[in-house]
């Protein structure tokens, strides 16, 4: 829609520049007149009851008080305001494209790690079932068993569901059609969830906002055109100059005369001059400048915007990249405890409940881990979104 928009852009360049050419008219006339009216000049009934005409015109304006170049001003400027919306709507897709995706490996990811726990639980809730029918066992920590691995296969369950909507809104933006038969997308992603860029210092993604953003080019483009506008709406406060030439035929319509029509070339000039048009003009003008001042205003809400979306993201950047570093810690701290947990319960040191809960907090530690480098990621996609996507990533230390 966006390309469609560009392209109305172009033709109203065309029709902008047609001021500058002559224009080529011809027009027509043909009256039948009542026989008692038939009298043109004072002659008898002689006349002919008809009259007719043909008109052929040259017109070239010479003088119209700025408004073809204000209009054509006004276009080119408009056709380089939607090439700047067309390039914030790729930015904004290619944002949308990436969240998506890193959305998708983050489930996909999480997928993982829920079906590890359940095979997990799994293998103890058949170990205490066996203690338990062998008489070595509590029912309770069957039971137990049996109420963690309900849990894990239901946060499995939801952690698909969330993986086929994402799939499904990757495949909107990138308009593959999904069959409702096979109810899956046709196609499937690669890759992993990891975090080896980093953005560049803030003052420089500020500056760089403001300098490549599409959008504020666009908005001061608006005020230019509103400017333009203003000589348009003003020129009607002058007189317009035009040259003609042309051919015409006009009949004749006494019967009497030699010839039944008269022809031949014309030229001239034509001045044209509103003395007073109602304030049609005044109130133009006020609209203009009226919009004007709304364009002004929008351009300078639009430079706070990108600063807030500047500084958002890198926050945001900044926040996950914090967690991360706890969480990927934390996921070590909760595998050293679900190995320790695991021997002191099979030396009959620790109890069922801690071994549980080691495991839970395994889940949960790789969860949240998985979930800082989805926001890691995110944030860094949205940043590239208000930079306007011109700028370099860098690599950073391995490991992350």
């Amino acid at each position: 829609m966006a390309k469609k928009r560009l392209e109305e852009s172009a033709g109203m360049i065309i029709e902008a520049r047609a001021g500058y050419l002559p224009s080529l008219t011809t027009a027509a006339n043909y009256e039948y007149l009542e026989s008692d009216y038939a009298t043109l000049a004072g002659a008898t009934p002689a006349n002919r009851p008809f009259i007719w005409n043909v008109y052929l015109r040259l017109t070239e304006n010479i003088y119209a008080g700025g408004a073809t170049r204000g209009r054509l001003d006004i276009a080119r400027l408009q056709k380089q305001s939607r090439l700047l919306d067309y390039q914030a709507t790729v930015d904004r897709v290619i944002q949308d494209v990436r969240i998506v995706f890193y959305d998708i490996l983050r489930d996909r990811a999480d997928i993982i790690v829920h079906e590890q726990a359940i095979a997990f639980l799994q293998q103890q809730e058949n170990t205490v079932r066996s203690k338990f029918e062998l008489g070595t066992g509590q029912k309770l920590n069957v039971m137990r068993a049996s109420v963690n691995l309900a849990f894990e296969e239901a946060a499995l369950v939801d952690s698909r569901n969330r993986l086929r909507n994402a799939r499904l809104l990757l495949s909107e933006l990138l308009a593959i059609p999904v069959t409702t038969d096979a109810g899956d997308v046709p196609f499937d992603i690669a890759g992993e969830l990891k975090c080896e860029t980093t953005p560049p210092p803030l003052t420089d993604c500020l500056t760089r906002a403001l300098t490549q953003r599409p959008e504020l080019a666009a908005r001061d483009n608006d005020i230019t055109v509103q400017r333009r506008q203003l000589a348009v709406d003003r020129s009607e406060l002058f007189p317009h100059l035009d040259l003609f030439a042309g051919y015409d035929i006009v009949s004749e319509p006494n019967r009497a005369a030699l010839v039944n029509y008269y022809d031949g070339y014309v030229a001239g000039v034509q001045v044209s001059w509103h003395i007073f048009d109602g304030l049609a003009t005044k109130g133009r003008l006020n609209a203009t400048r009226a919009r004007l001042s709304e364009a002004e205003t929008a351009a300078t809400a639009m430079r706070r915007t990108v600063q807030s979306e500047v500084l958002r993201a890198y926050r945001d950047i900044q926040c996950a990249d914090e967690q991360l570093q706890t969480e990927t810690a934390n996921v070590k701290l909760a595998e050293e405890s679900l190995k320790l947990a695991t021997n002191n319960f099979e030396l009959g040191l620790s109890s069922q409940l801690e071994l549980l809960q080691s495991r839970l907090d395994l889940t949960r530690a790789k969860t949240a881990e998985l979930s800082a480098r989805f926001d890691y990621n995110a944030a860094l996609a949205r940043l590239q979104r208000a930079l306007g996507s011109h700028f370099e990533l860098h690599q950073i230390e391995p490991g992350r």
